[in-house]
């Protein structure tokens, strides 16, 4: 019988996480909110730490797929994973974020009911390897915050759905649901970028269809050192070129989303500045972003990129 829905793993080197990140999709599968026989098709991209040895082992399990790839990145891990997969709603967790019970039946039962819906999300919380709560992906962002206004469940993003996930980064990989057929159309994730190419890909499908997301906080996703990219200009470089293939006419998209999206790539630019300890560059690029979208995140980083032009920091 075809499962309902399909898991995809990326993982190298994550041998001490991802059997946690399997039994949490496998509790999907009991008590409260039971979902049912779920797919799990693991990525294995090049590992050096036994992860090919120990999906040699949890392939007893009929619903286990593993994928011995060479080591190619994320993006082509994953799409080969979506290639593998045999249900028609696919579901993306990292090797070391896990899901927590329940969490996922409302967004794939909406998918299933609405075949205009390519995409749903949910809220993740983000914490240390030490278990320390470093907070919400929603509460994070000021404008989706303000958007969600104290509602709970599922929400459609409405027409405004790109314009929303171009202006900030709410949609969190291992919180996504997507339709496998849109997926496949959007021609999967772009192997062009170490960074941004999930963003992108979302962007894709919002192009697509509707895009929903879910308030409950489906994911908790592990921040540890090391697991991020710390390629400064690569991002820089990434979320530009990414805007500019998605965005060919700006104008088109309604404020107050491409102001918050200019500023949004003005930070990444400070960023880069920042390292490159261009301070005054900095201080101007990050007080125009604070200045097109006001908010105490663009605050905080403005007056400390104004500190160190001081040399007070």
């Amino acid at each position: 019988m075809t499962p309902r829905l399909s898991v995809v793993i990326p993982s190298r080197d994550c041998l001490a996480y991802l059997p946690a990140a399997i039994a949490s999709i496998r509790a999907q599968s009991s008590g409260p909110g039971a979902f049912g026989p779920i797919e799990i098709v693991v990525v294995d991209d090049g590992s050096t730490d036994g992860t090919a040895a120990f999906l040699a082992e949890a392939a007893a399990d009929p619903l286990l797929t593993p994928l011995v790839h060479a080591p190619s990145g994320v993006s082509a891990a994953r799409n080969a994973g979506i290639a593998a997969a045999h249900a028609p709603i696919i579901a993306f967790l990292d090797a070391d974020d896990q899901f927590f019970p329940g969490v996922l039946e409302a967004r794939v039962a909406l998918l299933e009911r609405d075949p205009r819906v390519t995409l749903a999300f949910a809220d993740v919380v983000s914490v240390t390897p030490e278990g320390e709560v470093l907070g919400k992906q929603f509460t994070y962002w000021p404008y989706f915050r303000k958007w969600i206004g104290g509602r709970t469940g599922l929400l459609d993003l409405g027409p405004d759905a790109f314009a929303m996930l171009l202006a900030e980064t709410v949609c969190g990989t291992s919180t996504v649901i997507a339709r496998k057929s849109a997926i496949l159309a959007a021609g999967g994730f772009d192997t062009r970028y170490r960074i941004g190419e999930d963003w992108d890909l979302w962007l894709k499908l919002a192009g697509l269809g509707s895009v929903w997301c879910d308030t409950v906080c489906s994911t908790r996703y592990l921040k540890r050192p090391g697991s991020a990219s710390k390629d400064t200009a690569e991002l820089a470089r990434s979320v530009h070129q990414i805007f500019r293939e998605r965005v060919p006419d700006p104008g088109r998209i309604p404020q107050p989303y491409r102001a918050i999206a200019r500023a949004r790539l003005l930070t990444s630019d400070a960023m880069l500045s920042r390292e490159q300890d261009a301070r005054l560059k900095a201080f101007c690029q990050q007080a125009t972003a604070f200045l097109l979208a006001p908010n105490a995140n663009a605050a905080r980083d403005a007056a400390y990129d104004l500190a160190r032009l001081l040399r007070l920091k």
